[in-house]
């Protein structure tokens, strides 16, 4: 397995993953208009989502809002890479 995919499988779950996979060739080739659309919008929601989060733990680590768990974050870099390999999904699609 390449390097890109073992990031995109140790990021994402089971269902964005398959998300993004839809959006490589041959799989975006072979849906419809409708299909397309969907996929656009549960990709954008989930990049959304990361990016919420992300936003969340940076405040966390400033000490601008208060731990969500047990352990306040001390790093947020997995989730900015969710949200990058989502948008490079969205991109793959408007191309």
């Amino acid at each position: 397995m390449s390097d890109r995919k073992q990031l995109e499988a140790r990021l994402l779950s089971a269902a964005e993953l398959e998300d993004v996979h839809a959006t490589r060739p041959p799989a975006i080739e072979q849906a419809s208009g409708e299909q397309l659309k969907v996929l656009a919008r549960r990709l954008r929601r989930a990049r959304d989502r990361a990016k919420d989060i992300a936003a969340g733990q940076e405040r966390e680590m400033r000490g601008k809002a208060d731990p969500r768990g047990t352990k306040p974050t001390r790093d947020n870099t997995g989730t900015l890479a969710k949200a990058q390999v989502l948008g490079e999904a969205i991109e793959r699609m408007r191309n």
